[in-house]
């Protein structure tokens, strides 16, 4: 008489296994993030929007990391495009200098409050992308933060003048 036989498990349990690694795969992202990451990177972009919208060096000085990269695409005399730089300390001069109500849409009332848009549209191992719209300006940004020593800093931005 032959032994009854053994539903075989071990292709089972592989099976599931592989399933269960392939969805911890697919969602690491969404583990490596928190809600916390999310405040303070809406924090540190509040910082650089309203502190040129106020004029205080001290938050955009505290947003930026001091290697900061900030572009805009424009067009030289020729009518060629280039790519036009500003560093962390251009802009922290700028805000102490500079009369950021020049660069608000036309129509904008200068008393309105400013409010601010951070759509982050990437976030995983310490590194976000985020597009940051307000009601005032005449521009958009799109930035990079890192996280640094805990803290997020504004590594690149991106900008364009609103059409």
């Amino acid at each position: 008489m032959k032994p009854a036989s053994r539903p075989v498990r071990s292709n089972s349990y592989l099976r599931y296994g592989f399933i269960l690694i392939a969805v911890l795969v697919v969602n690491t992202n969404l583990f490596s993030q928190t809600p916390s990451d999310s405040l303070m990177i809406r924090a540190t972009v509040l910082d650089y929007l309203e502190g040129l919208e106020y004029n205080d060096t001290l938050r955009v000085t505290r947003a930026l990391h001091p290697d900061l990269a900030k572009r805009v695409i424009s067009q030289d005399k020729a009518g060629k495009d280039k790519l036009d730089n500003m560093s962390a300390a251009t802009l922290i001069h700028y805000t102490k200098t500079f009369d950021y109500t020049q660069l608000y849409k036309k129509g904008v009332d200068p008393k309105a409050t400013l409010k601010v848009d951070v759509d982050i549209l990437d976030l995983s191992d310490g590194i976000a992308t985020v597009k940051a719209t307000q009601n005032k300006f005449a521009f958009f940004d799109y930035i990079h933060l890192g996280l640094l020593n805990g803290e997020w800093k504004i590594i690149n931005v991106l900008w364009a003048w609103t059409p």
